[in-house]
């Protein structure tokens, strides 16, 4: 069975007209006619009714239409699929704020530098990344944590300060009711729970650096944030720096397997590692 007889059968079945079937698919109508014909041979039956203006389906052909039509998505899905398969391509993982403080400036930097590789790029948990790395599924993974394994190379891409901010009106108070906790870890946390120990409730939990501002934006808030927030919200916006967090800061860690097996990925590797 050749996969072409399907997608004729299903382009005549869609247009109802074996010249405009033929027109679609670059071929003839004689060709078109042919392929049917062989069809039709092959399942030992009539798959359309050719009237004086109109082409239907017969019942035996709307029973193939939907066998056709997935058939024919599955095969062209494992070609894709191959295709990636047998070229040069790099996957990357990140947890949601290494996606949003790093991802965007390693894959401008992985399509400067290596034009000829494709990329894959997905936000994952912290387990599955590491569990995706492991398996050898992902190449390379950045993430706001440390992974503990021997078996992995961490290196320190970007570090940032952390401040306390009030987003908005400027306000004596500092309570759960503004505030907006995004996950930095532990040691912020501590910092955070120690220093302000009303802030152990708060009206939005999020991992989402871009949500976190969006919200702040709109409804005003305060939030520990990078100390650099001031040059990536508008002007318009009002940003006030209660505390800086004392020997507290965030880091973003590129990971990768100390053992290398793909040719060329160790290249790209020590050229990210360097990236910062």
């Amino acid at each position: 069975m050749d996969i072409r007889f399907l997608t004729t059968f299903i382009e005549v079945a869609k247009t109802r007209h074996f010249g405009k079937a033929a027109e679609n698919l670059y071929l003839t109508q004689s060709a078109v006619s042919a392929r049917i014909k062989l069809l039709e041979e092959y399942f030992h039956t009539t798959l359309f009714i050719r009237q004086r203006n109109s082409i239907q389906l017969t019942q035996s052909g709307e029973k193939l239409l939907p066998y056709a039509r997935q058939l024919c998505a599955t095969l062209n899905e494992a070609k894709q699929e191959l295709q990636i398969q047998s070229s040069e391509y790099v996957v990357c993982g990140a947890t949601q704020l290494a996606s949003e403080l790093l991802l965007p400036q390693m894959l401008s930097h992985l399509h400067n530098s290596f034009p000829d590789w494709s990329v894959k790029a997905e936000v994952l948990t912290l387990d599955t990344l590491s569990r995706q790395l492991h398996e050898r599924v992902t190449d390379l993974s950045f993430s706001t944590e440390p992974l503990k394994s021997e078996e992995v190379n961490s290196d320190v891409l970007l570090e940032q300060d952390l401040a306390l901010y009030r987003i908005g009106q400027a306000s004596e108070t500092i309570d759960a009711a503004d505030f907006v906790a995004i996950d930095w870890g532990t040691k912020a946390r501590d910092w955070l729970l120690t220093a302000y120990p009303q802030l152990r409730d708060a009206k939005l939990r999020t991992n989402s650096l871009n949500l976190a501002l969006n919200n702040l934006q709109s409804e005003g808030g305060i939030a520990v944030l990078p100390t650099n927030v001031e040059s990536q919200l508008p002007g318009s916006v009002i940003v006030t720096r209660i505390e800086t967090l004392e020997n507290v800061s965030f880091k973003v860690y590129v990971h990768s397997m100390k053992q290398v097996r793909r040719v060329g990925l160790a290249e790209i590797i020590e050229s990210v590692s360097k990236a910062c």
